[in-house]
């Protein structure tokens, strides 16, 4: 094993940070981004304060590449305490330090040659995660960030852009500042951010009335944020933002745009629900335009599929203008065959189906909310007959599994004994059981819970 290796070499790189030869230096940063990256478990408890402040003072080091390394080491560093920041713990071995780690980190940010060795990106990139995987203990210093962010964000607009160098550090800084803001949002509650969410919306919407797919990319996940801590609230943006969404969910080219506008639109529909409303017919004609394109990239459709399932959870019974063609356009996705020797895309065929999948469950929970279901019953065979192609496919996975025994308890429980016959099938009982018998135990219980809803069906 390595880990002895790893726990001895450490304190020995540790000192080689201060060799007076810069490629020494250089060599001993990397070495320790790569150990917080791939095995910091072997770090020993006992030099984690000294491996800290060691590279803190790097990041202040002369040498613009030693210190781009002491950030991604601390990025690195930082990212190991993700599973810990999803528990929500009161506090963590980064607490301490944490103000003083953001400090010299915004100072790295104002180096005059910040812009070499990528050392802006990676002091950033640092921030971010810092903010992301901080625990309770440092909320009110994550709430003194956010006003500091936005004069950040404000000097931006004043940066020259001459020449193409002038402006891809502009654009590549607002999209690092869009990223901070997106951790942020995540981090802090309504109260805090609310009185600051007008001028950051208002600068939001200023990066995306530029024509730049990168900073757009960064841009609607921040946006996403925002819309998940202000829920209904956020409503009050949605006119301001409509053309910018639109436009996203048309840029077919930069897909990447394309797929992140998509997964917003999500979003704003689960946290403002019906209000998203007068804005459907301009988003479903761009959702289903980029699913009949057929130059654009593979990897949005399993979005776009999702957020019809979105959209008619949000706004119930004024889905059904859109339930034909949305359903048309998913029994059509559902009949594509599945290759049974490339597992490149039988890993794509299962993120379809998924898709599909979760597309009818939130359409079935729609209308079922909209008291229009009645509307629903003529697509049943059809939606059936794919879950029989489930049930025997040898190449389903456990989440394609899950999403399948959830819609059959939807549609047990929405239509009850009106398709008893058709859901007193073999295939239905095979899907169950293998549920159960998956080993994962949140599965066993929903197929238990589908179980019990799919025989009271059958013998209402």
């Amino acid at each position: 094993t390595i880990g002895p290796a790893v726990s001895q070499s450490v304190p020995v790189l540790l000192s080689l940070l201060n060799d007076p030869h810069v490629m020494v230096r250089d060599t001993a940063a990397h070495c320790i981004s790569r150990i917080c990256l791939l095995h910091i478990r072997f770090i020993p408890t006992d030099i984690f304060p000294t491996l800290l402040q060691a590279l803190i003072a790097k990041c202040g080091e002369g040498s613009p590449k030693v210190a781009s390394q002491a950030c991604s080491a601390l990025y690195n560093l930082a990212s190991a305490f993700s599973e810990e920041a999803s528990q929500q713990q009161e506090s963590n071995s980064l607490s301490r330090y944490m103000q003083s780690l953001l400090e010299t980190l915004l100072r790295v940010c104002d180096r005059p040659d910040a812009d070499e060795a990528n050392l802006r990106v990676a002091a950033m990139e640092a921030i971010s995660v810092l903010i992301s995987n901080s625990a309770n203990d440092v909320l009110p210093i994550m709430a003194q960030l956010l006003p500091a962010f936005i004069q950040r964000f404000e000097a931006t607009f004043a940066m020259q852009d001459f020449d193409a160098s002038d402006k891809l550090k502009k654009e590549q800084t607002q999209g690092l500042l869009c990223a901070v803001f997106q951790a942020l949002y995540r981090k802090l509650d309504k109260a805090t951010v609310a009185p600051h969410t007008d001028t950051v919306m208002q600068q939001l919407l200023r990066v995306l009335q530029t024509k730049n797919a990168n900073c757009h990319e960064e841009c609607f996940p921040a946006i996403s944020a925002i819309s998940d801590v202000m829920e209904a609230d956020f409503a009050k943006y949605m006119n301001a933002l409509q053309p910018f969404l639109i436009e996203g969910l048309r840029n077919f080219q930069a897909y990447q745009v394309c797929i992140v506008a998509v997964g917003t639109v999500g979003d704003i529909s689960r946290n403002i629900e019906s209000q998203i409303q007068p804005y459907c017919d301009a988003i479903m004609n761009a959702l289903i335009e980029s699913l009949k394109d057929p130059t654009i990239h593979r990897s949005v459709k399993p979005p776009v599929l999702i957020c019809f399932g979105d959209i008619a959870m949000a706004i119930g019974a004024a889905y059904q203008p859109y339930l034909q063609f949305s359903m048309m356009l998913l029994m059509q996705a559902s009949n594509t065959r599945v290759p049974e020797d490339d597992d490149d895309l039988i890993e794509y065929f299962n993120l379809l189906r998924e898709s599909i999948l979760e597309a009818y469950v939130g359409i079935v929970q729609g209308l079922r909310d909209g008291n229009l279901l009645n509307q629903f019953v003529q697509y049943v065979p059809s939606v059936l007959q794919f879950l029989e192609e489930l049930a025997n496919d040898p190449n389903r996975d456990d989440f394609v599994l899950n999403k399948a025994i959830g819609l059959v308890g939807d549609l047990a429980q929405a239509l009850g004994p009106q398709i008893r016959d058709q859901i007193n099938k073999q295939f239905v009982a095979k899907l169950l059981s293998d549920g159960m018998a998956s080993g994962d135990p949140s599965m066993a219980e929903m197929s238990s819970w589908a179980s019990q809803v799919v025989s009271q069906a059958c013998q209402g």
